[in-house]
């Protein structure tokens, strides 16, 4: 956030850190790269890739566990503001603020250095 915010000219503080926006959770999987839990993991990697949205790492979050963790934050968003966070919290936003269906929007891939822009009519990328 303070590179961004030194990149638009604003002062690196004068921002929020709110803990509802963090990332999703892996739990368990936590530091561990996909090939490892595919490896370490086969039958409960093969239940997540089964169902993205629905599916629990053990001891960590689904899609669906993120979307209800963020919904009510993401209903108090002004108009206008910049969310600096990840690519889950991303996939969760596109299902609730740009109608991006639950089955799809673990799928979508999110690109680090692009901006995600919601408007009320859906989406795009910037």
């Amino acid at each position: 956030m303070e590179i961004l915010r030194r990149g638009l000219g604003l002062p690196a503080e004068g921002y929020t850190a709110v803990s509802r926006w963090a990332e999703l959770s892996f739990g368990e999987w936590e530091g561990s790269t996909w090939k490892e839990v595919r490896r370490q993991h086969a039958d409960l990697a093969a239940r997540r890739e089964r169902d993205k949205w629905g599916y629990r790492p053990p001891g960590g979050e689904s899609y669906a566990d993120l979307t209800a963790r963020i919904a009510l934050a993401a209903d108090d968003l002004p108009a206008s503001c910049v969310l600096v966070s990840h690519g889950g919290v991303a996939r969760a936003l596109l299902h609730l603020l740009a109608g991006v269906p639950k089955e799809k929007a673990p799928l979508v891939d999110i690109w680090q250095g692009r901006v995600l822009v919601f408007a009320a009519n859906g989406y795009r990328w910037h």
